[in-house]
């Protein structure tokens, strides 16, 4: 008897189950897709300030039967730009320049213009790389709701670049002139995580917001630099380098082209840090100036040793001297080169 009263409670439980589930996948709705795409018309990027001015076409196409789903075309259209910067709530129905409606689907054109915040990355500067987005976002649905979709289809038949979809022929073109190029593009869809209930104690505690994230990577132009920098470098380093071939008794010389060298150093790698904002880690190029200060400090300490050498007469120490200048003259370059390609790694 306590057999069968056993066998039925969980005949009940499993029917109960079942037909939950049963229930709860015809009052599921599927979630609305959003083929979404955009063509970026101009890009100028602030390194200093980290943010970007972008203009830009954009369009939304989707399929939505407001009878049925409960859900306007107005709200699926509540799209929010997550990293710009001063844009009003709701500004999106300003941008919208074209639509058009085929039964259930719906095609929605516009342009937008303004600036997002990027966050940059110096520690290879002046050879970084940065990532600009622009993102996208409902504002309004889950992603369990809507789902946001790459319009690929309409770049390829467009037959854009692969690694340059969504931008214009002109940007492309001054992306070879400008004080940067153009990498790539990278057009992809994740997810935004929202681990708050915003007060209401019927929400769940974490949300996912489907995003689409237009990514273009690009870097900086080697040739400027190679005159702002490398150049005044390599002239630095070189009356440094002088010291190795000045006779042990002329210390004054030689002090006289380290100080000289080390305080323009110095001002040079000042001068340079004002094209960046302030950042808290160490990047690229102060490696290759402490790389130099350290050589510097070395060839002074290199000339007290010779000069003592030399001072003292005797002819043991004084070839001792004439040999350490002649390791250092190739010592030195060495040191310098090998760090700045072990810095670069």
């Amino acid at each position: 008897m306590r057999l069968y009263k056993v066998y039925n409670y969980f005949f009940v439980l499993l029917c109960s189950i079942v037909f939950s589930t049963l229930i709860q996948g015809k009052t599921t709705k599927p979630p609305i897709y959003v083929h979404y795409g955009l063509f970026v018309k101009k890009l100028s990027v602030d390194f200093k300030a980290s943010t970007f001015h972008s203009e830009f076409y954009w369009w939304a196409i989707f399929t939505n039967d407001s009878t049925k789903t409960g859900i306007s075309n107005d709200d699926i259209l509540q799209f929010e730009y997550v990293n710009g910067i001063d844009v009003e709530v709701g500004s999106i129905k300003n941008e919208i320049q074209y639509s058009r409606k085929t039964g259930d689907t719906s095609l929605i054109m516009g342009f937008h213009q303004g600036q997002f915040y990027f966050t940059p990355d110096y520690s290879m500067y002046p050879f970084d790389e940065q990532i600009l987005d622009i993102i996208v976002e409902n504002s309004l649905f889950p992603s369990s709701e809507l789902i946001f979709i790459s319009d690929t289809s309409s770049y390829i038949v467009s037959q854009q670049l692969s690694h340059l979809r969504g931008l214009s022929d002109d940007l492309i073109k001054s992306n070879k002139t400008g004080n940067y190029h153009i990498h790539r593009t990278d057009i992809a869809i994740v997810d935004g995580i929202y681990n708050t209930n915003f007060g209401d104690a019927t929400a769940p505690n974490t949300s996912y917001y489907s995003r689409i994230k237009a990514s273009i990577l690009i870097n900086r132009s080697f040739l400027p630099y190679i005159s702002k920098l490398i150049i005044p470098l390599i002239i630095i380093l070189i009356l440094v380098y002088f010291v190795f071939f000045l006779p042990a008794e002329k210390l004054d010389i030689a002090a006289g082209l380290t100080v000289t060298s080390l305080l323009s150093a110095i001002a040079f790698q000042t001068a340079i840090s004002t094209d960046i904002p302030e950042i808290g880690y160490i990047i690229y190029i102060d490696k290759v100036f402490y790389t130099c200060y350290f050589l510097i400090a070395l060839s002074m300490a290199q000339s007290l040793i010779t000069y003592y050498l030399d001072f003292s007469g005797e002819e043991k120490k004084v070839k001792l001297a004439s040999k350490i200048d002649y390791i250092f003259r190739f010592l030195f370059p060495l040191l310098f080169f090998a760090a700045v390609i072990l810095f670069a790694l």
